[in-house]
């Protein structure tokens, strides 16, 4: 199972055997270890603080009430701990990514990357950590190979799995992106539609206060948008490249027009049918019989024709003239 980062929910709390052995002391996540010797545990109601004693350096023989959370362990596996530490640091110091990153990143691998593959999770000390379960199914969907991503980015290797930065999450992100960039700009172009709906006519929602419906400012929601959302969408956008945006708008923009159109040819139908005009039934037909859709769009390829399976056609010709 994978180590998580530290969290004030997963700190091994010294159990009353422990009393008087040595174990990892560390004031905050990323300061160096310090041994000391646990002499008491103080268990509270709703926390659980312990007398230890410093047992190297300046600090040697002081005794301290600190909070079990600064424990890490037994003082014999502060070797592995400690390497465990410096790596969870040097993914922590690649977390310099912003919000619209975070959210962008967040709406990839909810579109694009099964969590059987691989999950993005973060928490207070490391956001946005790739964890990679199934590295072949994990190269196809980016399109490379994991080596490539953790020669550019921090990256180890944690029985079995591997783990990649904030800064590997986003390359990760985007060449997601590169290679399938269809549903994630189908998404961008429903959430635009929404908050655009938004912008119009507000939202409604449940006051925080039990007091019931209400409905929000659209210009507090195209305060938001531009802020939050639009950031979002262009970066989405632009991860998955140029050609890919402008083809999928050309198509998207090619399929309004033909509804638009199909609509006015409904409408000038109507009008001939009710001036019983001799074509429209004949207009209709064609209308419905000729239409151009994805399963003709393609040539056809047929075989060539032997001569004896073409048709013979006779041709009238001019007698010629003799005088």
């Amino acid at each position: 199972m994978t180590s998580l980062p530290p969290s004030d929910e997963s700190r091994t709390v010294p159990a009353p055997s422990d009393v008087g052995c040595e174990w990892i002391y560390r004031l905050r996540d990323y300061a160096p270890s310090e041994r000391v010797r646990v002499r008491a545990i103080d268990r509270r109601p709703r926390s659980v603080r312990v007398d230890v004693e410093f047992l190297d350096g300046e600090k040697a023989g002081q005794q301290e009430n600190v909070p079990s959370g600064r424990l890490h362990g037994p003082w014999s596996s502060v070797q592995r701990y400690d390497e465990l530490m410096a790596n969870w640091g040097r993914l922590a110091a690649e977390d310099d990514i912003s919000e619209a990153e975070e959210y962008a990143i967040d709406t990839v691998f909810e579109l694009l990357i099964p969590d059987e593959i691989a999950t993005c999770w973060g928490q207070r000390q490391v956001k946005q950590v790739t964890e990679v379960h199934d590295r072949s199914g994990f190269e196809k969907l980016i399109g490379t190979t994991l080596d490539e991503i953790t020669t550019a980015v921090a990256s180890f290797e944690l029985d079995g799995t591997w783990l990649l930065s904030p800064a590997g999450s986003l390359l990760v992100a985007e060449l997601a992106c590169l290679q399938s960039p269809a549903p994630v700009l189908d998404w961008v172009m429903e959430d635009e539609a929404k908050a655009r709906d938004r912008c119009i006519s507000g939202r409604k929602y449940q006051a925080h206060d039990g007091s019931g419906e209400r409905t929000s400012d659209p210009e507090w929601e195209y305060k938001w948008y531009v802020e939050h959302e639009r950031p979002q969408h262009e970066l989405l956008r632009q991860w998955c490249g140029h050609r890919a945006v402008t083809t999928y708008e050309r198509v998207t923009a090619a399929e309004a027009e033909v509804r638009r159109l199909d609509r006015i040819v409904r409408r000038l139908l109507d009008v001939l049918q009710d001036h019983d005009h001799v074509l429209a039934e004949v207009i209709e037909r064609e209308h419905e019989t000729e239409r151009i859709t994805s399963a003709g769009v393609r040539p056809e390829i047929e075989r060539p024709k032997h001569p004896s399976e073409m048709p013979v056609r006779y041709v009238k010709v001019r007698a010629p003239r003799w005088w």
